[in-house]
């Protein structure tokens, strides 16, 4: 602190003492030509007064005179035998006003008589101004309440920095819950507000990878388990029974591949792209492409699935990552449904609207906000026949906040779920 402190008190007193003396060297410029100006015509009267009085007179004459003057004058009055040395400022300032200046306007000097070259002095008393040692003092005075006001304002910003400091080492030794706090009045409040955000943000973020972390290794224990038991059973069984464990590891392996692909994508979302200037894409061609597949599958299961709206002609999306969100939303309802599965794109309030409706059971409102989180499954089964691993609305939801919307689940018309990916409608 005392570091901080003593340069800011050195930088601000040297610029102190530099705009004064630079100050006074620019106002000497501007008003001293103003000032010699209101001179002349303050004395010339008197200088005229003084020339008439003395002319003509022998030099008695003239040191009576400036006897008998001096006692009502406030100046010195002194004859001089010889004329001054002139420079060429001075000639033409005798020339002009029949006087000269000198000494700041301190000294006065006409001529009297032209002939026998005599001169009168008029020196002015001097002005009453500081002594060195006054203006020293001044300055020293002026640089201490400077300095006191510096090491006040120093002080309190340490205080609020040390608090900060201590909320970034308690973060930084794992205390994702310390807070820092100072007055809103603090020079460094805003600093202190986001700090604050930022832990939060932080807190948020290691808590979702500890889930996620909690979560993935729960997933992976059961095809684990279950490659280990059929491994056990493939040194067992005989030649007869291997093919259909080796085909049954080869499933797990596939599960396993397919819960390490979905995490991959799951981790790729976790950045938003709000604001990116996405790709226009023809609506209904990217559409149809995006359901090529799952339209076979729908007819391999007995299950319908068509396009029932699309109330716009282009799109301004990614068309990647939202024919993954489609897939998923589709696989998801081609699973629950009884016999239809519909699609529809629409376009309201302002954003557009990837909809998917199926006839299925349903999700209860209890838990509509609770299957758009990762790793839930409101059937417990580990079955693979029942597929899934809760990473699919996970994936569509991060999908949506990525383009700037959101994901909502909410009842269909047709009985069972509808699933909403909405996102703000692009400018132009």
């Amino acid at each position: 602190m005392i570091r901080l402190f003593l340069r800011l008190w050195l930088i601000t007193g040297a610029c102190f003492v530099l705009s004064v003396l630079g100050l006074n060297l620019v106002l000497d410029r501007i008003y001293s030509p103003r000032l010699d100006k209101v001179f002349v015509e303050q004395v010339r009267g008197q200088v005229f007064a003084l020339r008439q009085g003395l002319a003509g007179r022998s030099r008695a004459e003239q040191d009576q005179q400036l006897a008998r003057w001096q006692p009502h004058y406030g100046i010195a009055l002194r004859l001089l035998d010889d004329p001054p040395a002139l420079t060429d400022v001075e000639r033409r300032a005798l020339g002009a006003h029949g006087f000269v200046v000198r000494d700041m306007l301190g000294w006065v000097l006409l001529p009297i008589d032209a002939a026998n070259g005599r001169w009168l002095s008029l020196r002015l008393p001097s002005e009453a101004g500081m002594t060195l040692q006054l203006t020293v003092l001044a300055y020293i005075g002026v640089l201490s309440l400077l300095g006191g006001s510096i090491y006040l304002w120093v002080r309190l910003l340490w205080r609020d920095l040390e608090v900060l400091r201590g909320h970034a080492d308690r973060m930084g030794a794992g205390d994702l819950h310390a807070r820092a706090h100072v007055s809103p009045r603090s020079q460094i409040a805003v600093i202190v507000e986001h700090s604050n955000r930022m832990a939060t943000r932080v807190a948020d973020l290691v808590q979702r990878q500890r889930d996620l972390t909690h979560a993935v290794s729960h997933e992976l224990r059961t095809p684990v388990a279950r490659l280990a038991f059929g491994l056990d059973l493939v040194e067992q069984a005989g030649d007869d029974a291997r093919p259909a464990l080796l085909q049954g590891m080869r499933s797990d392996l596939h599960e396993l591949n397919r819960l390490v692909s979905e995490l991959l994508a799951y981790e790729r979302l976790e950045h938003r792209d709000i604001g990116r200037q996405w790709p226009v894409v023809d609506a209904l061609p990217w559409l149809q492409q995006c359901l090529a597949d799952p339209m076979r599958e729908a007819a391999a299961s007995g299950v319908g699935l068509a396009v029932r709206h699309c109330d716009t002609a282009l799109l301004r999306i990614d068309p990647r990552l939202m024919q993954l969100a489609l897939s998923n939303l589709v696989c998801n309802a081609l699973r629950h449904a009884r016999s239809v599965v519909e699609v529809s794109l629409l376009q309201r309030d302002g954003a557009w609207c990837l909809r998917v409706d199926d006839d299925g059971d349903g999700i209860a409102q209890a838990d509509r906000l609770r299957v758009l989180q990762p790793f839930t499954r409101l059937d417990d089964s580990r079955s693979r026949d029942t597929g899934g691993f809760g990473l699919g609305l996970a994936i569509v939801r991060r999908i949506a906040e990525r383009h700037g919307g959101s994901a909502t689940v909410e009842r269909a018309t047709l009985g069972g779920a509808r699933v909403d990916l909405c996102w703000p409608v692009a400018p132009g």
